[in-house]
């Protein structure tokens, strides 16, 4: 038994199967290159005119999925960017906060000293909830 058989399914893709593509054994051995009175000959523009059929119903059928393909690239790059905009914000959060516990411990080591202390603290006190309000709004 495979890995792949013994894991659960959990993303909710649904399994399809794609059916194989057919080749033209019988006419896989054939020269390419046609001259004026082969191509006048009604067989071969019934075959050339069928494959042309056959073409195009494939190549409208797959510009569904092109454009299918360019609808989920450009969602995921929304949410790419979303992403990077939240790492940013936490970046930015998590800093003030660090930054801002670290003034309010070292205020009291320097508030025998008038002006450093109170710079300390306040500086302490405005990081802390300048990081709080950057959590909040998420910048």
């Amino acid at each position: 038994m495979s890995q792949q058989e013994q894991q659960p399914e959990e993303s909710g893709a649904i399994v399809t199967t794609v059916p194989a593509t057919k080749t033209r054994r019988a006419l896989s051995g054939l020269k390419r290159e046609l001259t004026d009175e082969e191509l006048a000959a009604p067989g071969t523009q019934k075959m050339i005119l069928e494959e042309l059929e056959r073409l195009s119903d494939e190549n409208s059928r797959l510009s569904s999925f092109k454009d299918d393909y360019h609808r989920a690239d450009k969602n995921l790059a929304v949410v790419e960017e979303k992403q990077k905009r939240n790492i940013a914000a936490e970046i930015v959060s998590g800093s003030c906060l660090a930054v801002g516990a670290a003034a309010l411990g070292y205020a009291p080591a320097v508030w025998a000293s008038p002006p450093s202390g109170v710079i300390a603290l306040v500086f302490g006190a405005v990081l802390i909830i300048c990081g709080i309000i950057a959590k909040a709004i998420k910048l």
